[in-house]
């Protein structure tokens, strides 16, 4: 059959208009810029790899615009027997943090990988929740013939598994923890001593409670325009009360303390050897600073003005003047590690 010209240039004219027309829906349908997710993970064998939870937040973020870069540290870690505890720490754009306590790896994973992205594009993250399909019925079997018009009910959906569901306050917030640190001592000794104190605790919500002990095991005196004197040598107990002042970016606590200590002093340069042990109970007040530094590790200080009930004078025997007497105030003050758990 014959074609004229005119044809086909109608033909070619309506080629184009359709190619120029599914040039501009291929652009649209370029894959989006990702989004610049520095996720950190760390987790025993059993949990999702780090791939899975990157997935996990693109789906849930689906075609967010949002392209602000955020840093993310995720560390999961077990507790005893089978419970576990993840650790989400958001470094940027906007700092904050969460606990989460369970026993299902997959489904805390799960629960972090939606604070991520709620964290992202809050927006975003519903309305894909709102546009997410419904679960695809069964394929309809043949109908029987008595039972051609009744209406096939639709497969109920599952009800979320328990372990996804958030922990309740009381569960997330309690926590307990062991430090070690160094102590710098001017309260109950006669110079400035340095030594170790170790202790542990608990914290709950805005609470804090420690236990604590710790030597200073050198500081000495003498009695002014002699070379009498003693070293001393201090030990103590102690007991706090904290109450969180401000949670972010550092943890501030106001505490409270109860210590008691034991000052043994031994004579120097005296022509009687002596010993002695004073045990001297001291209150105090102060603050404390922690600050989380790659969980479950943190760095913790604190400051505290002491007072003792009682000062004994330390003198030597048929020497006139006194070795030392503690002053009605001073300071003590620590630095060290702590590890919660």
């Amino acid at each position: 059959m014959h074609v004229s010209r005119w044809a086909r240039a109608a033909s070619a004219l309506q080629a184009l208009i359709v190619a120029a027309g599914l040039l501009p829906a291929s652009a649209l349908a370029a894959p989006a810029e990702p989004r610049t997710i520095d996720l950190r993970w760390e987790a025993p064998d059993g949990c999702p790899p780090v791939d899975e939870v990157r997935s996990e937040i693109a789906r849930l973020l689906g075609a967010s615009e949002q392209r602000q870069p955020i840093e993310v540290e995720i560390a999961v870690a077990r507790k005893r027997g089978a419970r576990l505890r993840l650790d989400l720490r958001i470094r940027a754009p906007a700092p904050g943090e969460r606990v989460i306590h369970g026993h299902d790896c997959a489904a805390m994973s799960r629960a972090a990988a939606l604070i991520v992205a709620m964290s992202i594009d809050p927006d975003a993250v519903a309305r894909n929740a709102a546009a997410q399909p419904a679960q695809p019925a069964q394929p309809a079997q043949p109908a029987q013939p008595e039972a051609a018009d009744a209406p096939v009910p639709s497969a109920p959906r599952p009800p979320p598994p328990a372990s996804a569901q958030p922990p309740s306050p009381a569960e997330r917030d309690l926590e307990g923890a062991l430090w070690v640190s160094a102590q710098v001592e001017q309260a109950l000794v006669p110079a400035i001593g340095v030594g170790l104190a170790a202790g542990g605790g608990i914290r709950s919500g805005w609470f804090r409670a420690d236990g604590a002990a710790g030597v200073v095991p050198s500081s000495s005196s003498r009695i002014a325009g002699t070379a009498a004197g003693a070293e001393f040598r201090l030990w103590f107990l102690e007991v706090d009360a904290c109450a969180r002042a401000l949670e972010r970016p550092l943890g501030v606590y106001v505490c409270a303390l109860g210590r008691q200590h034991w000052l043994l002093a031994r004579g120097r340069e005296v022509d009687e050897a002596f010993t002695r042990t004073a045990p001297i109970f001291a209150a105090g007040l102060g603050t404390l600073v922690e600050r989380r530094i790659a969980a479950p590790l943190k760095i913790e200080g604190a400051l505290h003005v002491v007072a003792p009930l009682r000062r004994p004078r330390f003198v030597v025997e048929n020497v006139e003047g006194t070795v030392y007497r503690p002053p009605a105030a001073g300071l003590s003050a620590r630095l060290g590690l702590a590890l919660a758990f």
